[in-house]
Formats: structure tokens, sequence, C-alpha cells
């Protein structure tokens, strides 16, 4: 059925990791139900007052952008991660991709390396 090991290696991945995309964690204290994705993402908050917590939480990450700009800026203005951010800005496989073999959509894959093209750090991730 697999031409090598790496290839059912590779089938092994790509199902863990469409299983790890739905897990869902759940915390609850004092009345308040926070759950988070795989990737420590907010998800969902259940309290009374959820959407003066949700407007916080989005005003606390609007104060952190700039820092986090500021900080990075070194980086990012390296020739070498501008260098990053060209090759593949010219080498975007522009939805050549094949759903089936990478375990994403095209749309999904044009997404990475849009965000990767804007971000190549992956500080906004």
């Amino acid at each position: 059925m697999f031409d090598s090991a790496f290839d059912e290696l590779g089938v092994k991945v790509q199902r863990a990791q469409s299983v790890v995309r739905e897990i869902r964690g759940v915390g609850r204290v004092s009345g308040i139900t926070v759950e988070v994705d795989a990737e420590n993402r907010l998800v969902a908050l259940h309290h009374p007052d959820a959407d003066v917590i949700l407007a916080a939480y989005r005003a606390a990450l609007l104060d952190k952008q700039p820092q986090v700009d500021e900080a990075m800026q070194a980086v990012l203005s390296h020739p070498d991660a501008q260098a990053v951010t060209s090759f593949v800005g010219t080498h975007n496989p522009g939805g050549q991709a094949d759903p089936v073999q990478s375990g994403q959509s095209v749309e999904e894959d044009d997404t990475y390396f849009e965000n990767f093209k804007q971000d190549p750090l992956g500080r906004n991730r």
C-alpha cells in the first residue's frame, strides 16, 4: 500500500494533525468557562460578562502588538529575513499544492504562504 516507510509516516502525521486540529480544552473556574484550541487560542468564553472580557482581551492584543513589532524590527529589517520574505513571494505555489498530499486545502496553503510572506518569523501566529 505504501511506497516507503516515509509515505506511511506521512500518512500518520497527516492523521495526527487532523485529530489535533479538532482538540479543544475546556476550563471552568468560578462560573467562567473558557475553551481553547490545540494552539492555545481562545475559541470560546462563557460568562454573563463575556463581551466585556473579550473586549479587554482584544484591547490587550492591540496594546502588545506595537511592542512586539518594535522588538522584532531589527530582525525583520535584516537582509536575510527580507530575502526569505522575497523568496516566499516569488516561489509561492499559488494553489498548486495537492490538498490530498499536503493534508490542507488549497485555501489553507494560500493563507499559510500569505501569512508567512507578511510575517516570516511567525510573531503573530
